[in-house]
């Protein structure tokens, strides 16, 4: 009896160690899958994007300022924003001079999202955009720049041109309204050592900063008013190109 008890339970157990092996050789199979699917994806991405830089013979382009907070010397700065309509589809963001947060991508997002859905869209479904801080930065932060971006996208079209004496600051929700952001005076400041005559911030944030006009807006069509002309050949509605 004791022997045929013993027989079984080595039965079970070498029934539960099978079972164990074949689900460690799925499991394992399954990561290398996933692995595989993983590399085809990202190389997949990066054939788009070569695809994307040849299709730039069409492309048109905008450079935008942006108004950014040095921590390390405590005072506001400009970094521009160079940003090509080219004839493809998606959002193509240059990180080779420095690292971008996921703020900052969620706001190139938005602000290429808003410009689109506006009288003023990009003339083509892709962008390639490339921020230029200085050089002692590692990394780019923050949502602040989304209201610029999105003028700049906006100017990529040949019937748009920026205001280059107006410059702002402010974030972006997906619906258009400017949101809230911070250093607004020290950024005001930096605008005015450009030579900016009138720089648009969001509502309940204007500042006093003498030798330039501070204005508040609610929306990018409210800041649009300010930031953006119409080329003088254009129709009234400035539409996409493809």
């Amino acid at each position: 009896m004791n022997t045929e008890r013993t027989l079984i339970l080595l039965l079970i157990a070498i029934v539960i160690l099978n079972l164990s092996w074949t689900g460690a050789v799925n499991n394992r199979a399954g990561s290398l899958e996933n692995r595989v699917e993983t590399v085809e994806q990202e190389q997949a991405s990066i054939a788009v994007f070569a695809g994307a830089n040849q299709s730039r013979s069409g492309a048109t382009s905008a450079t935008s300022s942006l108004y950014a907070y040095n921590t390390g010397k405590g005072k506001a700065t400009v970094v521009p924003a160079e940003i090509e309509a080219i004839p493809a589809s998606g959002i193509y963001l240059d990180v080779s001079p420095v690292a971008h947060t996921a703020t900052v991508q969620r706001s190139i997002a938005r602000a290429w999202s808003v410009a689109n859905a506006s009288q003023y869209p990009p003339p083509y479904d892709g962008t390639v955009i490339r921020i230029n801080p200085p050089e002692s930065w590692d990394t780019v932060g923050g949502g602040s720049a989304a209201l610029s971006l999105a003028s700049g996208f906006a100017a990529t079209n040949p019937c748009i041109e920026l205001n280059r004496s107006v410059a702002m600051t402010g974030g972006l929700t997906r619906s258009g309204t400017v949101v809230e952001v911070k250093r607004v005076r020290e950024k005001a400041i930096a605008a005015k050592e450009r030579g900016v005559t009138v720089f648009a911030v969001p509502q309940g944030q204007a500042v006093n900063v003498e030798g330039i006009r501070v204005v508040e807006v609610a929306t990018f069509g409210e800041a649009a008013n300010y930031t953006l002309e119409r080329t003088a050949e254009c129709p009234t509605e400035a539409a996409k190109l493809n």
